[in-house]
């Protein structure tokens, strides 16, 4: 059983020059930072809560001060019951380790100032996709202390009534584990590729000289080529003989917090309809494009079962998924699917250039926005516009500049949020995957500054992924072994069930979720939506990892480190 480890209160003294004189100042949860630090040319910002002060000072690893600056008031956030106090030492660029003093007597945590700031970050990000594999064990040469046994070879899961069959098995091996459980989705799966894919295309080689260390590194191939392939090969596996797509693959019920190798429940294919069809669909008509120049082979065979599926969806336009009476698994429910025949068409159209998959595109074209929470159906439509941005020279010119203009307007809106925000981010509301919600408004951000090269969006971006590594209302960082401030209890069942301190890292927690559906096993210690987030395994309304919540956070840190540097 993992070790209990106590989180106590921080009792570290820094002792810096001042004037002279040296002074003590006590690391403070009331300074809330980016715990990784700022880019040269970043603008850096933090905050400092329920504190009176006027002024801070930056002060460097040999504790001397090297900047002061003033404290300007934010007034209170009521998403966090705080009185917000904004510092900002955006013009101080020199490299080097630092931290903030206020009153002479609190501190923030360490961070840097660097090139290169998110490489490690990022390439955690994208390899904790290797430790969700499934049906293969975690190697030591690959996985270090996290090596583990295979579980869940799937090579003969039963039927689900709900499938539509009755008989025999079906042989679905590999993908990924989708969240803390051991279910495998295909509505997640093909959005959190689909976001992936994105920055492949815009940055073919992006990491080529830092290997993820997979059994794949050294095959002429990027690794993130390579991981998402992984999962797009599993993907596979559930179409139908008829072009329909199986919704997922899971138990009937959640295991308990067991190793994936100890785990005994029977694996069942669950439901078959609309949305998993046209995001297959959307995701293999997109891979087939991208992956054409690395396996000509499987990029033809990936478009044709991406046009098989996109027929039945026509055939079957209103078949909404929701969990059989016996079936308690994650359900990511979603009844209106205009967002993914829009997408599924959009890809098509763009793999193929056939006018049938550009009359459904503009069929189905919806607004231009982005609804917040549950993006395993609200973010597709997103994924559909950023393709058609990247490949604006396939479009009549009418319609490239619609949709240039409506991603301005977007990253324009979510700009004028952060100005007038105290935490300076794009986000007053907090539901299940909340930190999905704001990195997916810095991948929007990032999209626009691709688009028109303006610095204030990759400036908002920058100031968004301060949230996730600590400049927000609970103080921690939310990805998993970065921060001084760490996650150490995330609802990860192999991070619960192997015995080591630390849990895997690289992952994104859910983030703070006002809706609490976790409240039976939990007690919360703030009732404000910004600070609703508890680091316990049992909250997996707010402390649960899931692949489509590190795939923007892939996406984001490696536009950043692709453009700083």
């Amino acid at each position: 059983m993992k070790k209990l480890i106590v989180l106590s209160a921080l009792i570290l003294l820094i002792t810096y020059g001042c004037d002279s004189k040296k002074e003590s100042a006590k690391i403070s949860d009331q300074i809330r930072i980016n715990q990784i630090g700022f880019y040269p040319s970043s603008v850096k910002q933090f905050t400092v809560v329920d504190t009176e002060a006027s002024s801070f000072k930056l002060v460097d690893a040999y504790n001397n001060k090297v900047y002061a600056g003033e404290l300007v008031d934010q007034g209170t956030w009521e998403a966090s019951g705080e009185k917000v106090l904004l510092g900002d030492f955006s013009s101080f660029t020199a490299p080097g380790a630092y931290y903030i003093v206020v009153n002479d007597s609190i501190a923030s945590y360490p961070f840097k100032i660097k090139k290169g700031l998110y490489g490690s970050a990022l390439k955690a990000a994208i390899k904790s996709y290797y430790f969700q594999r499934a049906s293969m064990p975690i190697a030591e040469e690959y996985g270090g202390i996290y090596q583990r046994a295979e579980g869940h070879l799937d090579d003969k899961c039963l039927y689900h009534p709900s499938s539509g069959r009755t008989e025999g098995t079906l042989n679905s091996p590999g993908g990924w584990y989708d969240a803390g459980d051991y279910g495998k989705y295909i509505v997640n799966a093909s959005l959190s590729v689909g976001q992936m894919l994105l920055i492949l295309e815009q940055y073919p080689e992006m990491m080529i000289n830092i290997g993820l260390n997979i059994p794949e590194t050294g095959n002429g191939i990027t690794d993130l080529w390579d991981e998402l392939r992984y999962e797009l090969d599993w993907i596979q596996t559930m179409q139908d003989d008829d072009g329909g797509v199986y919704f997922k693959l899971t138990a009937k019920g959640f295991s308990g917090f067991v190793m994936p190798e100890d785990y005994d429940l029977d694996r069942y294919i669950i439901g078959k309809g609309t949305a998993s069809t046209l995001d297959f669909a959307a995701v293999l008509a997109q891979a087939s494009r991208l992956y054409k120049n690395i396996d000509e082979k499987w990029a033809s065979k990936a478009l044709e079962a991406s046009k098989k599926a996109f027929k039945w969806a026509e055939e079957n336009n209103n078949i909404p998924f929701k969990n059989p009476e016996d079936v308690s698994t994650g359900e990511y429910g979603d009844d209106e699917f205009s967002d993914d025949f829009f997408w599924a068409s959009t890809e098509l159209y763009l793999a193929t250039q056939e006018d049938q998959y550009k009359t459904a595109m503009l069929k189905y074209q919806p607004a231009y926005e982005h609804k917040l929470a549950d993006s395993w159906k609200n973010f597709v439509r997103n994924v559909g516009f950023h393709s058609l941005l990247e490949n604006r020279d396939k479009l009549d010119q009418a319609m490239a500049d619609q949709l240039v203009q409506g991603h301005k307007a977007l990253a324009d809106d979510i700009l004028q949020k952060i100005q007038e925000h105290p935490y300076r981010i794009g986000l007053n509301s907090f539901e299940w995957g909340s930190n999905s919600d704001i990195l997916n408004q810095a991948l929007i951000l990032c999209v626009a500054h691709r688009l028109t090269g303006e610095e204030k969006y990759l400036l908002g971006a920058e100031q968004i992924t301060d949230y996730i590594f600590g400049k927000n209302a609970t103080g921690y960082s939310f990805m998993t072994g970065f921060g001084a401030k760490k996650v150490m209890f995330p609802h990860h069942r192999p991070s619960g069930a192997d015995s080591i301190a630390d849990p895997v890292p690289g992952f994104i927690i859910g983030g703070p979720n006002d809706d609490r559906q976790d409240a039976h096993d939990v007690n919360y210690s703030s009732e404000f939506p910004a600070k609703a987030y508890m680091d316990v395994e049992p909250s997996f309304a707010s402390n649960e990892v899931c692949i489509n919540w590190n795939a923007p956070a892939v996406y984001v840190l490696g536009y950043l480190e692709e453009v700083r540097n």
